[in-house]
């Protein structure tokens, strides 16, 4: 070969080489593009005018001005994306880690007042002897009575180890109570309210999809095979999903091995079958999967997989439909960039993102009902339903979505023994 070939072998090849990795990289090849340095010049050049002829000079500042155009770009692309400074990306982070932080209380606008919809284990306001059904009327001795729920909530936020004052007025007597409360790190458990229904069926609630939730439910799965379960009721109703890992892996607990689960499709159209891999611990009895409106992501996925795999029979509203991948990006300044990047389809192939899972059984309910049936898991322990009536202004609901899952349940067990 000519040697003045050869000289110039390993350069171009170098260079090649460089190029195909280049273009590989999504985020790079629009560095070759003339409409990305055509916009990126604009974008300078109104900050620029901005910032030298804008009347008040003190509120232009380049940092915050690009936040906040760069805030409004990414999320006009859809409800899920949102670009974070280092705050808010910080606060993801630890609502993405389950660690909350706070003084253990959820609340709704319920009949036109902010009410403490639920209290939580472990948090200073279950200690200090709020109640569920308590309206908030002040917080750090500002009456809050005329304020939304947003606001509401945005004053009783604050760092760990903070204190906060909550004012509220107890139904049950009207009275106004306040309660110093201290705002906390709480690990709050995934699997809840687990207990029998019936002889042979039980139940548990799925509240969030976290690093061990898996475990916990194989855990209650345990404990009621101990107590005679042969039917399961897994209550995913009101649960906003969370880590999609988990949920593949609780699938896992009913379905075969090599069923699928899910297939994430992304805009380049690469796919990723996620499929059973069997469980060490398996449950084969009969199962029904509670959803409604507020179902979401990974909610939907287990109870979309167990609903096409023919597996489990769901019941209630259809769910959400947020059936999107998110990719979290971190940058080093603090801030980062969640940003919808791939779809799920369930195993019959359906997208449910803007659709939702829909039940095989539909029993309709209402948001008021929800917070109804909240404050019932406390009150009615210890008021009749006719005083529960007094204090509140409303009769108990029943839970007919769960009523009719222990229905069925218990009915196909007879049917079941009756044919043995």
């Amino acid at each position: 070969m000519n040697r003045r070939y050869v000289r110039w072998l390993l350069p171009v090849a170098l260079f090649s080489l460089l190029a195909a990795n280049f273009w590989a990289r999504p985020e790079w090849r629009a560095l070759c593009s003339f409409d990305y340095w055509q916009n990126l010049l604009r974008y300078g050049k109104v900050l620029r005018i901005v910032e030298s002829r804008y009347v008040h000079a003190d509120d232009v500042k380049f940092e915050e001005f690009t936040d906040i155009a760069l805030r409004e770009a990414v999320r006009s692309l859809d409800k899920y994306s949102d670009y974070m400074v280092a705050e808010e990306y910080a606060e993801f982070n630890m609502a993405a880690n389950q660690e909350y932080v706070g003084v253990g209380i959820e609340i709704s606008e319920f009949s036109g007042r902010v009410t403490i919809a639920q209290v939580f284990e472990q948090g200073s306001a279950e200690k200090a002897g709020i109640l569920s059904g308590d309206y908030i009327v002040g917080v750090d001795n500002e009456d809050t009575r005329g304020e939304t729920l947003s606001e509401v909530v945005e004053r009783i936020r604050g760092e760990p180890g903070t204190m906060v004052t909550i004012e509220v007025e107890r139904p049950i007597h009207h009275k106004v109570l306040s309660f110093d409360l201290e705002r906390m790190e709480i690990a709050l458990d995934a699997v809840v309210d687990i207990e029998m229904k019936a002889d042979t069926v039980g139940y548990f609630k799925i509240r969030q999809f976290i690093d061990d939730t898996d475990d916990e439910m194989l855990a209650a799965i345990e404990t009621l095979e101990a107590l005679g379960m042969r039917a399961l009721i897994i209550d995913l109703r009101g649960n906003p999903g969370g880590r999609l890992d988990t949920a593949a892996r609780m699938a896992e607990v009913f379905l075969e091995e090599g069923q699928t689960i899910l297939t994430v499709q992304s805009r380049r159209g690469v796919e990723d079958v996620f499929r059973s891999r069997g469980s060490k611990h398996s449950f084969g009895g009969q199962l029904i999967v509670l959803i409604d409106g507020r179902s979401a992501s990974a909610s939907e996925i287990l109870a979309g997989a167990l609903r096409d795999q023919g597996r489990a029979l769901l019941v209630g509203q259809k769910s959400y439909g947020k059936g999107s991948v998110q990719s979290v990006i971190g940058f080093p300044g603090g801030d980062g960039l969640k940003l919808t990047s791939a779809r799920y389809l369930l195993p019959l192939g359906e997208a449910i993102n803007g659709t939702g899972v829909y039940p095989n059984v539909t029993v309709e309910s209402t948001p008021e009902h929800t917070v109804i049936r909240r404050l019932q898991v406390h009150h009615l322990r210890s008021l009749t339903p006719e005083r529960f009536d007094e204090v509140f202004g409303f009769q108990p609901v029943a839970d007919e979505a769960l009523s009719l899952a222990v229905q069925l349940l218990t009915s196909s067990a007879a049917m079941a023994s009756a044919s043995k």
